[in-house]
């Protein structure tokens, strides 16, 4: 008998909030949008579906109303015979409001539902629904909560298939930001090390989330002492973040001006972390030279805003 399990996760838009064309409502990142995410109703795997052995994505286009309700739901893409099981589902959910200048706002997030057939596939919702709690703990800064809640889905990622690497790099790098917060930071090395390893499997080399898992393991290399290893990934950070902005610029034509500013702005912002923190690195190592050129990066892209 086939083991039938789906899982419904945002897609990564970018590292942080972007902000849509004027007059229209604001784009919400992947981030986000799962720590926010309070009742998750998984969909029903379509039984034709399951005879025919059709797995696939789901893209889906939701507005999220000041009151956490899903309104608006739009397919985008999809196999049609999913598309159906998959807006159902989606038109449950519900989120903690999104607030902006102190009150809660309607926004617009792009999201996926993928349908998996295959072994291990199991354990996808309870994953989710441990990775949410923890990402929700994480966003509100209890730390202790949300340590047993982020190893538990740590333990449950591991089980999930090959294929899922960018959920097991989630999980581990949610792992990891517990432990540093609280000073565990031999802990957070090890858990960002492996999330890593899951991010070379699942992300492109030049995407932001590569910078981001880089810099994560830098910081923590840092803190541990291991000045050479946290230069090394600072550069492999940096490496990431260029790119990715070439990329972004390669796409400018298909974005909206202000699409393009404001997920450019948060690339750079994102960069610019990175440079200081390299260059604090560098003058520790006694580097000074190489620190310096790494500051006047970061000066420039300051001088830029």
């Amino acid at each position: 008998m086939l083991v039938k399990r789906y899982i419904a996760a945002f897609c990564l838009v970018a590292a942080v909030i972007c902000v849509s064309g004027a007059g229209e409502l604001r784009r919400i990142s992947n981030e986000e949008a799962r720590t926010h995410l309070i009742n998750r109703v998984e969909p029903v795997y379509p039984k034709m579906a399951e005879i025919a052995h059709i797995q696939g994505m789901v893209n889906l286009e939701i507005t999220i109303t000041e009151e956490g309700s899903v309104t608006g739901l739009r397919a985008v893409s999809g196999h049609p015979i999913l598309l159906q099981s998959a807006m159902d589902a989606v038109q449950q959910w519900k989120f903690q409001p999104f607030m902006e200048e102190g009150k809660a706002a309607p926004v617009r997030a792009a999201i996926k539902v993928d349908f998996f057939l295959e072994p291990g596939a199991e354990f996808l919702g309870d994953y989710r629904t441990r990775e949410d709690e923890c990402s929700r703990k994480l966003r509100q800064g209890d730390f202790a909560e949300a340590e047993p809640v982020c190893h538990e889905a740590i333990q449950l990622a591991n089980k999930l298939p090959a294929s899922f690497a960018a959920d097991k790099m989630r999980a581990y790098g949610n792992a990891g930001n517990v432990a540093y917060r609280q000073g565990n930071v031999h802990e957070a090395v090890e858990d960002f090390q492996k999330q890593l390893s899951f991010a070379e499997q699942s992300q492109p080399s030049g995407s932001p989330m590569m910078g981001q898992v880089h810099a994560n393991l830098a910081r923590a290399y840092e803190a541990t002492g291991s000045l050479q290893d946290a230069h090394e990934q600072y550069a492999a950070a940096e490496k990431a973040q260029e790119t990715a902005l070439i990329e972004l610029e390669g796409r400018q034509a298909k974005l909206t001006a202000h699409a393009f500013e404001g997920i450019k702005a948060s690339y750079l912002q994102n960069t610019h972390t990175i440079l200081e923190d390299h260059a604090r690195v560098l003058r520790r190592m006694g580097k000074t030279s190489e620190a310096e050129t790494v500051e006047q990066k970061a000066a420039a892209i300051k001088e830029s805003k």
